[in-house]
C-alpha cells in the first residue's frame, strides 16, 4: 500500500497571507493593540508547537513503519538474488559428475572390438559302406567297422476273427469230467471211449486213456482219490450240451464191484453240440487272420523294443528282423462264428551309436587332410542296411559331404589380443593357420585398440 511521505519542510513551513498594508496604519495598530497581539499569538504558538509535536510524532512512526517495510524488502531481494547462486554450484557439480560418470563409463564400458575371420576350407566326401558288429567293442577305421547292439524280444498272442463260411456240421458236445476212485488203493486203467453214463441217460465217452489213482487208506476207511478228463458225446447235437452232473456211472463195471468204487462229476456244462450249419473260416478268412496277427504282433514288438533302445543309438531301414516262431490256427468256430489264430513271435534290431559311424569317417577324412582339421559342418545319410542277425551285425552304405577347417580356439585368441592396437591385431590375426580374410571394427569411433575386458571382444569364424 502506498502511502505520502511527509517531509519536515512540510511541516515547520507556515502559510501565512500577505497584504499590502499601509506603513502608519501597521505601526498604529501593532501599538495599539500590543498586549492582545502578544496574547494571541502566544496561543497561536503553543497551537502550532501542539501539532507540530504531533506531526512530527506521526512522521516518526511513518518513517519507522517505512524503514521496517524497506528493510523487509531489502533482506527478501538480497535471499532472492543470493539463492540462485546456490542452486547454479549445486547443478554445476551434478554436471561435473554426469561427465565424468559418463567419461568413465565411455572409457570402461563401451569400448568394443569384433573379428570377423575366414579361414580356407576343404571339402571331404566319403561314399563307401560301414559294417556295424556286436563282436567288436571300438572303432575300426581299417576294417571300416563300428560297435553295435542287437536289441530283441519275444511275444505270442491268440485272436479271434470272424468266419466267413458256412457247412452242413454234426457236431458233438465236449466237457470236463473228474474221475473218482473209491474201491481200492490200487491204480485203474480206463481206455480211450470209456463210457460215463449221466442219470438222463446221455453217454459221454473219454478222449483219452487215463489212469484214475489209487485211493488211501486211513485208519482202515478209503479216502477217494481223483483226476480230471475230457469226454465228448455220444452222438451230436444240441441236447448233449447238458448242465453239470453230481454223477456219471461206468456202465463197463456194472455186474462187479469196481462199479460203485469207480464214479464221475461234472463241475461244468457239456457245450458245442451242434446239428445243421455253422460258420467255418475260409482260405481267404485264414489268410487275412494270419497277416492281421503278424502285423499286431509286430507293431507290439516295435513299441516295445523301441522304448528300450538308449538315447544316442541309430536304427536305419532294413536293420530289424522280425520272424514268426510258431503259428497255429482253430478253424473251429465259438458261439458267435469266430475262430482263432494263435502266433508267437521275434522281432531283433541292431542298432549303433551315430557318433561312432561319424567319428570313423571323420578320422578318415583326417587321415587324407591332416590331424589338425575338424569337420565344421557335414551331411551324413544311410542307405538300406543288409542285416546278418545270427552275426549280431549290419552292412550299409554311407554318403558323408563335410566341410574341414583347421579349428581356432577363440578363448585362448581372445585372452591373446587383449590391449592391441588395430595393425598388431591384424598381424596376430594373420599368424593363425589358413587364415583367408579378416574384418576389425572398434566401437565407438575414437576407440583405436581392443579392450582389455575379453567380454567386450567378439570374435566370429567362418
Amino acid at each position: 500500500m502506498n502511502k505520502k511521505r511527509v517531509k519536515m519542510a512540510d511541516i515547520v513551513r507556515t502559510t501565512r497571507p500577505t497584504h499590502s498594508v499601509d506603513p502608519e496604519r501597521k505601526a498604529s495598530f501593532l501599538v495599539e493593540n500590543k498586549h492582545v497581539q502578544e496574547s494571541k499569538n502566544k496561543k497561536h504558538e503553543d497551537k502550532i508547537l501542539n501539532e507540530l509535536s504531533k506531526k512530527v510524532e506521526y512522521f516518526e512512526k511513518e518513517e519507522v513503519d517505512v524503514f521496517n517495510k524497506e528493510d523487509a524488502h531489502r533482506k527478501k531481494r538480497f535471499f532472492s538474488l543470493r539463492k540462485p547462486k546456490w542452486k547454479t554450484f549445486i547443478l554445476l557439480i551434478l554436471i561435473l559428475i554426469l561427465i565424468g560418470g559418463g567419461a568413465y563409463c565411455a572409457v570402461t564400458f563401451l569400448p568394443r572390438a569384433e573379428i570377423k575371420i575366414i579361414t580356407e576350407k576343404s571339402n571331404w566326401e566319403y561314399n563307401d559302406s560301414v559294417i556295424a558288429s556286436k563282436k567288436i567293442s571300438g572303432v575300426d577305421l581299417a576294417g571300416k567297422k563300428i560297435p553295435a547292439e542287437v536289441f530283441s524280444q519275444k511275444k505270442n498272442n491268440n485272436l479271434l476273427f470272424p468266419a466267413t463260411g458256412t457247412k452242413d456240421v454234426k457236431q458233438k458236445a465236449i466237457g470236463k469230467i473228474i474221475i473218482y476212485n473209491a474201491y481200492s488203493s490200487e491204480s485203474q486203467l480206463l481206455i480211450a471211449n470209456t463210457r460215463f453214463l449221466a442219470p438222463d441217460g446221455k453217454i459221454f465217452r473219454l478222449t483219452n486213456k487215463i489212469i484214475v489213482p489209487g485211493a488211501k487208506i486211513v485208519e482202515g476207511k478209503i479216502i477217494s482219490s481223483s483226476i480230471e478228463a475230457g469226454v465228448m458225446a455220444d452222438a451230436a447235437g444240441e441236447e448233449y450240451n447238458i448242465k453239470p452232473v453230481e454223477y456219471f456211472s461206468i456202465p463197463g463195471f456194472k455186474d462187479s464191484a469196481k462199479y460203485k468204487g469207480f464214479y464221475a462229476e461234472s463241475k461244468n456244462s457239456m457245450t458245442g453240440g451242434f446239428i445243421g450249419k455253422m460258420a467255418v473260416p475260409t482260405d481267404e478268412n485264414i489268410k487275412q487272420a494270419k497277416e492281421k496277427n503278424r502285423q499286431i504282433l509286430q507293431q507290439a514288438l516295435n513299441s516295445f523294443i523301441y522304448s528300450q533302445i538308449p538315447e544316442g543309438f541309430k536304427i536305419i531301414e532294413g536293420a530289424e528282423q522280425f520272424n514268426i516262431i510258431k503259428e497255429t490256427v482253430n478253424k473251429e468256430t465259438d458261439a458267435v462264428g469266430n475262430f482263432a489264430v494263435f502266433g508267437e513271435a521275434e522281432l531283433s534290431i541292431t542298432a549303433f551309436k551315430e557318433e561312432d559311424a561319424k567319428n570313423l569317417i571323420v578320422s578318415l577324412a583326417k587321415g587324407e587332410l591332416g590331424k589338425e582339421f575338424e569337420p565344421k559342418e557335414y551331411q551324413l545319410n544311410y542307405g538300406i542296411s543288409r542285416a546278418d542277425i545270427n552275426n549280431g551285425s549290419i552292412s550299409f552304405p554311407v554318403d558323408f559331404q563335410g566341410v574341414f577347417w583347421q579349428a581356432i580356439d577363440i578363448g585362448t585368441f581372445r585372452e591373446s589380443i587383449k590391449n592391441k592396437s588395430e595393425s598388431e591385431l591384424r598381424g596376430a590375426v594373420f599368424s593363425l593357420p589358413k587364415v583367408e580374410k579378416v574384418e576389425v571394427s572398434f566401437w565407438p569411433f575414437w576407440v583405436n585398440q581392443v579392450p582389455d575386458n575379453t567380454d567386450r571382444i567378439k570374435v566370429v569364424i567362418e
